[in-house]
């Protein structure tokens, strides 16, 4: 699956396109180009159900004012037919022909189906009980070029994503174990047996789940992957885009919104994470964004656009999904610093609650902060230490509740994986942080 790595230069006849076509009072201007190949497997039953390998390339211009932006697309990399579409005349059709892509065997299908039929294999091994073992596998590679009126930038990007549920059965009880492994680095290698043993222990580690009444309740949020409910619940409202339409962060830059404690960082250079990038979408060079800094609010995420909306620094979280698609800001990789306490001691003084070991898809009103999740493999606390599995059920509330209910941060980071949707658009991002206990949230049931 390896392409040709990106050539900055020859993509200087688009820049001086770029040059002319940008008018007095454009704040910013840029071109996108991308080359992607994928291979996507869904296995289940043992066997390969699905293999689609797939190959797409285009670029798209947008330039950036304080009154709009325009935007053109082409499904093409030449130079020259960008060239073109950049400094076109805006009645000219924006669809050329599309040229040629880099061709090639494609290796890695190969290489994603040995593996995921050793993770079922692992996983089944691991217990007699695991009935059935489903993954989604993802190996992507892009090429991108950035060019802007400044300079050109180019980057190769990695994707090795996996999401897996093992299905677990006894008698008439059933139950199920998550897990997302993933990384950015291609040569950091994703172990199919130690990712089939830890789904099928969670599954079968499920089967003996309880249902939880709706109860308020401490909740203590695992490592890693737990961190989703951060990202989701109160990193959204802090993109640019959701303050400029009456976020519940709107107007407080400077103020408390977390306990003391709670340091909150997007970071796009983490190593192996699935937002890793040297460069944003718009060619911004990747920098680590300060969000809360002990529990201060510091910085919004913006994209071009909506720094120069808001009037404020723009940061490097200019993201899309492909070049169809117009940047809006997104996380990259979403961290939370770590604190000073051991994980167990945060358990061992909770007197009861439930801990959350995988926080899995729900929904977030970023204009109130109201959210609701999944939780996976979860556990209840009973006296200072984790007792019975959980059923899968689910915990609510609000972001700003839980920023400011955080009242014991471990010193575990972990690094774990998610995909992101806003309008429409998915992309991979990175959740690393420690143990984390919030003082209370509904658990269980609908909240009606």
């Amino acid at each position: 699956m390896n392409l040709v790595s990106p050539q900055a230069d020859e993509y200087e006849v688009v820049r001086r396109a770029l040059l002319r076509s940008t008018s007095v009072g454009v704040d910013s201007a840029n071109v996108f180009i991308e080359r992607r190949r994928k291979v996507a497997v869904r296995f289940a039953d043992s066997r390969i159900v699905d293999l689609a390998v797939s190959r797409r390339a285009g670029s798209c211009a947008r330039w950036i004012s304080s009154r709009d932006s325009r935007y053109r697309a082409v499904d093409s990399i030449d130079p020259s037919t960008v060239a073109l579409c950049v400094g076109g005349d805006s009645t000219q059709l924006t669809r050329l022909p599309t040229s040629g892509t880099a061709g090639g065997a494609i290796e890695t299908a190969e290489d994603v189906k040995k593996l995921v039929g050793e993770l079922d294999r692992a996983a089944r091994d691991t217990d007699s009980r695991v009935r059935q073992v489903l993954v989604d596998a993802e190996w992507q590679e892009q090429l991108v070029v950035v060019v802007t009126l400044d300079g050109i930038v180019a980057e190769k990007r990695h994707l090795r994503y996996l999401t897996v549920r093992v299905v677990a059965g006894e008698g008439c009880r059933v139950a199920a174990g998550f897990y997302t492994p993933a990384s950015s680095d291609p040569s950091s290698g994703l172990d199919p047996v130690q990712i089939g043993r830890e789904a099928a222990r969670r599954a079968v580690t499920s089967l003996a789940g309880w249902p939880v009444p709706p109860r308020r309740m401490p909740v203590v949020v695992g490592p890693g992957r737990g961190m989703v409910l951060i990202h989701e619940a109160c990193c959204h409202p802090l993109e640019a885009d959701e303050i400029s339409r009456g976020s519940i962060y709107a107007g407080c830059l400077g103020q408390r919104i977390a306990a003391p404690g709670v340091s909150i960082v997007d970071d796009p250079l983490v190593p192996t994470g699935v937002g890793t990038y040297q460069w944003d979408d718009e060619g911004t060079p990747a920098s680590a964004t300060i969000m809360v800094e002990d529990g201060i609010l510091r910085s919004y995420l913006t994209d071009a656009a909506t720094a120069v909306q808001l009037g404020v620094r723009k940061t490097s979280n200019g993201r899309r999904e492909g070049f169809l698609d117009i940047p809006i800001p997104r996380m990259s990789n979403t961290c939370v610093r770590p604190g000073d306490l051991d994980p167990e001691q945060i358990i061992a003084n909770t007197t009861s609650g439930l801990y959350a070991q995988h926080v899995g898809g729900g929904e977030v009103v970023e204009a109130t902060g109201d959210f609701a999740f999944r939780v996976l493999n979860g556990f209840l606390i009973e006296d200072g230490k984790l007792a019975d599995p959980v059923q899968e059920t689910t915990v609510q509330g609000n972001g700003t509740e839980v920023l400011l209910g955080i009242d014991a941060v471990g010193n575990d980071v972990r690094l774990g994986a998610a995909k992101c949707g806003k309008f429409s658009a998915l992309v991979p991002v990175g959740v690393q942080g420690p143990t984390l206990r919030i003082r209370s949230l509904l658990v269980g049931g609908t909240g009606e």
